[in-house]
């Protein structure tokens, strides 16, 4: 249940984290950012870190179960980088071409959503995030 209750905090954390920096940015909370995905730091990234940092600790760094942590937490990690983010420019891309079918008055389509991915650095500070929270635990 420990491991549990870090990925959990550390996940929290990060959407916190989130909410602050908007806030410090437009002077207002956005409440969205409580369970949106994308942004700084990764919570994705805080999550199996956490996990991970939590089994090391409780199972040994040696046991098969750390080891498939680790391999899962860089899948997330790299799933956050490279695919998501991708996903979210095709989302940009998609939306221009969007607008201007929509300009036209002959149809009227919603946008997609285009903040998916992470950069390497909100990952990095999703890594940082989730070894201090399983640290603490």
């Amino acid at each position: 249940m420990m491991i549990l209750a870090a990925a959990a905090t550390a996940w929290f954390i990060a959407q916190a984290i989130k909410m602050i920096l908007s806030f410090i940015e437009n002077k207002r909370i956005d409440w969205s950012l409580a369970t949106a995905s994308g942004g700084m730091p990764s919570s994705h990234t805080a999550f199996v870190i956490a996990a991970t940092t939590m089994i090391g600790k409780l199972e040994g760094m040696e046991s098969s179960m750390f080891a498939l942590a680790v391999v899962l937490s860089i899948v997330v990690m790299y799933d956050a980088m490279n695919v998501r983010r991708a996903v979210g420019h095709m989302g940009q891309t998609l939306n221009q071409i969007i607008n201007n079918i929509n300009k036209s008055g002959k149809v009227n389509v919603e946008n997609v959503k285009e903040i998916l991915g992470h950069s390497p650095l909100q990952v990095l500070a999703g890594l940082v995030l989730g070894l201090v929270v399983g640290m603490a635990f």
